[in-house]
């Protein structure tokens, strides 16, 4: 029985690796990342300029951001563990206006979904 199992649990974990994540997902997982960014500098700001400083940045709005769109160009399975390395065109809003960049970095499997590693 413990060997039927861990063979399931194996099989398991094979085919979920083995499985690109959708544009939906990466969307997803950068979104988390960057808006796990923008709240550092957030709290770097109201720490180090205080609340003054922290109500500019708020009027301004300069920590308001929608990822719109993500369009993968290529993924392939890592070799040493889980997840995937992946280039894609990352298309972001911002109060300057939108920004399209190219990027590449890892997705992999995370405490809450899909995680998102930068390669830079």
């Amino acid at each position: 029985m413990d060997r039927l199992l861990a063979a399931l649990m194996a099989i398991s974990a094979w085919s979920h690796a083995a499985v690109e994540p959708s544009e939906q997902a990466m969307r997803r997982a950068f979104a988390a990342d960057l808006a796990d960014g923008v709240r550092a500098a957030v709290a770097y700001v109201a720490q180090s300029g205080g609340e003054e400083a922290l109500a500019r940045m708020h009027a301004a709005r300069t920590d308001e951001f929608e990822v719109r769109a993500v369009r993968k160009i290529a993924c392939r399975a890592e070799e040493n563990g889980p997840g995937h390395r992946c280039t894609f065109v990352v298309e972001v809003v911002t109060v300057a206006g939108p920004i399209e960049r190219a990027i590449a970095g890892r997705f992999y499997p995370g405490p809450h979904g899909l995680a998102f590693a930068d390669d830079a």
